[in-house]
């Protein structure tokens, strides 16, 4: 009789074990040769790409392009390689390389006709059925930017693989017939002793491959068989925490929404773990404060916030540490104290048994604090190292939800600006104006990417012309919008009201009305007249208005008639303090408007670009129209300036009558 259960468990241990080997084989086998079929196939499109990477398609001697991939076809190593093809945009070849050793015996005699069609037939696909297991190709797109400038088709040859695939399949047949062979004597020489505790490995072993990560081998003794179903359970322990874990970072993965991230978190842990209760506290900084933080509770929900204050010395115990520890590991306890008094007031829970950190990247970023297990064992060391892992998990979970909603608000607030900066570049002339007798250039380059600087021209009528500057305060989109609010105003205003002067007080009344006090703008604002040369401009505590004579290019006049910034003041005092100025052109003259980014532009060293230097420029006798005077000022900034960052926006007009 115990022959006869010894024969049936032998029989069934060979069999299960030769069933998990073969299975065994098979996956390591097919996962090896998928991997070198993969990477043979990787190599050819690597040779077409490069293939089709090369402009050699330019030229009109498709030769050179055929030398070049007859190389390429010679230096293959393994001889893999059958042809190269290269077909243009009408899918005609239009060169090809064909590897002699692949052709029929009297390859000698094919003529180029016939190696050509051989190429066509093997790139459509056109083989002998018998041949389709050796063969295989790789087409790519030769594309030009948008345009696609035909393709390469790289066929290669799989003899070699398959014999090194039959090769493989044989020597690993011979591995596992011998690992067979020796299971065979080992079951025998060790049945009988082992045939009931065995059976029931056998059993739970079954039950493991068919998912069920929960059983477990009874067996009190102390021999070796005892010692193999304690590993039994071991290794189904483990297996467990590997699956939770394995579902814990796919769950993590596919939880998008921050809170609902955290409460996730929260409740998988205390799940896996047998806690109780539990509770995920986040660490917050509020200047120079550090509170502990919490919504997320399980099973019951934290419905009010709790937020508790670490003392240094609480931060300075608690932030160190990366592993699960216990109130009776620290010195202070204090606010953990607190927090257990809140949670028994919301959630009932009765103490804190463990305290996990969550940790990324090596840093702190909340706790859990888990309540005594339900089963009432405690928590072992193996436990606890589950549990690192899991708030190790989480923590990283968390803080790249973090980063996520920070970098959605920071792509959202970067859609904002590019948004202003096209309504502000929209707010801008296209073009300078085409006047006769007159040439006129103006830019304006924002410090930041949108920015407060605005010129606008406005034709009164064929002989004049309105010619605004301005400069809001401050930088960067707030600024932008209140230049497009003046730009509304100038262009309503500028056709109704003739005198420059008169343009102003109304606008400085309606910016009063509108704009914040705390925001003013300079501006000039001047109406040139082709037909007299005379240019009549209020000055609104903008910069000077430069002229340079042609007569006497060396020298320079700075013009700052009387005025007050737009905004600051009310309109009696505005207009007390407007004065209108007037000055006249002779042909030659140049006028220059510009704001304080190019007199206040700086270096490294934080020293100023200046009036004086600006004033030096323009008066150099070598320039000799407005676009050379603009480009010329331009390029002295940059000089000066180097490699420091622009802090205001840069705008200029430049006029100088024929």
């Amino acid at each position: 009789m115990l022959n006869k259960i010894w024969v049936k468990f032998s029989l069934i241990v060979i069999f299960l074990l030769f069933i998990l080997m073969a299975v065994v084989f098979q996956l390591i086998t097919r996962r090896e040769l998928t991997t070198q079929r993969a990477e043979l196939q990787d190599n050819m499109e690597r040779i077409a790409k490069m293939v089709a990477s090369i402009r050699l398609m330019e030229t009109d001697d498709d030769s050179l392009y055929s030398d070049w991939i007859k190389r390429i076809l010679q230096s293959d190593p393994r001889q893999d390689l059958v042809y190269i093809a290269v077909f243009d945009s009408r899918q005609r070849l239009i060169a090809y390389a064909l590897n002699p050793r692949d052709l029929a015996e009297n390859a000698d005699i094919l003529t180029p006709e016939d190696e050509k069609d051989i190429v066509l037939r093997m790139a459509n696909g056109q083989i002998a059925e018998e041949s389709w297991n050796d063969f295989d190709h790789v087409p790519v797109e030769i594309r030009f930017g948008r345009t696609s400038r035909g393709r390469v088709d790289v066929g290669f040859s799989l003899i070699e693989f398959n014999n090194r695939t039959r090769q493989k399949l044989m020597m690993n047949l011979y591995i596992l017939l011998n690992a067979f062979v020796v299971v065979v004597i080992l079951s025998v020489m060790m049945g009988r002793r082992f045939t009931k505790p065995l059976n029931q490995l056998a059993t739970a072993m079954m039950s493991i491959s068919q998912g069920d990560l929960a059983v477990e081998v009874e067996n009190r003794s102390r021999d070796e068989i005892g010692d193999l179903a304690r590993s039994f359970n071991y290794m189904t322990r483990r297996l467990r925490e590997k699956n939770a874990i394995d579902d814990f970072s796919r769950d993590l993965v596919f939880s998008l929404e921050h809170s609902r991230l955290i409460q996730m978190v929260a409740d998988r842990i205390v799940n896996y773990m047998g806690a109780g209760q539990g509770a995920l506290f986040l660490l917050q900084e509020k200047g120079q404060e550090l509170y502990a933080v919490s919504t997320w509770g399980w099973p019951a929900k934290i419905e009010h916030q709790i937020m508790v204050r670490f003392s240094s010395q609480q931060q300075t115990e608690c932030l160190s540490r990366n592993e699960p520890f216990t109130l009776q590991d620290l010195a202070h306890t204090e606010h953990f104290d607190v927090l257990l008094q809140q949670l028994q007031q919301q959630v009932a829970m009765p103490s804190i048994d463990l305290i996990a950190p969550l940790v990324s990247h090596g840093e702190t970023i909340g706790f859990v604090l888990l309540s005594p297990e339900i089963d009432g064992t405690g928590y072992d060391p193996d436990e606890k190292m589950f549990l690192r892992t899991l708030c190790h998990q989480g923590g990283m979970a968390i803080r790249n939800s973090f980063l996520l909603q920070e970098l959605a608000e920071k792509e959202r607030i970067k859609r904002e600006i590019e948004i202003a900066r096209s309504v502000q570049m929209n707010l801008l002339p296209i073009q300078d104006p085409a006047v006769r007798g007159l040439t006129i250039a103006g830019l304006c380059v924002p410090a930041m990417e949108v920015g407060g600087d605005y010129y606008d021209y406005f034709v009164i009528d064929e002989n004049r012309l309105a010619i605004v500057i301005a400069d809001v305060s401050g930088k960067g989109a707030a600024a932008a919008f209140y230049m497009a609010e003046i730009k509304g105003m100038m262009t309503s205003l500028a056709n109704l009201i003739s005198s420059p002067k008169e343009l102003l007080c109304r606008l400085n009344k309606n910016l009063n009305k509108n704009i914040d006090r705390r925001i003013f703008t300079t501006m000039v604002y001047g109406v040139l007249n082709v037909k007299t040369r005379e240019f009549v401009f209020v000055r609104a505590g903008h910069n000077a208005v430069v002229v340079r004579r042609a007569g006497r290019p060396s020298d320079v006049d700075a013009l700052i008639p009387q005025g007050i910034g737009l905004g600051l003041v009310g309109d009696s005092v505005f207009r007390d303090n407007a004065e209108e100025a007037q000055v006249r052109f002779e042909p030659g003259d140049m006028l220059v408007l510009y704001t304080d980014g190019i007199s206040e532009a700086m270096n490294s060293r934080r020293e100023e670009f200046g009036e004086e230097r600006l004033y030096e420029l323009i008066s150099d006798n070598h320039v000799v129209d407005a676009y050379d005077m603009q480009k010329k000022i331009m390029r002295s900034i940059s000089d000066f300036v180097q490699d420091a960052k622009q802090h205001d926006d840069i705008t200029m007009v430049i006029a100088q009558f024929d």
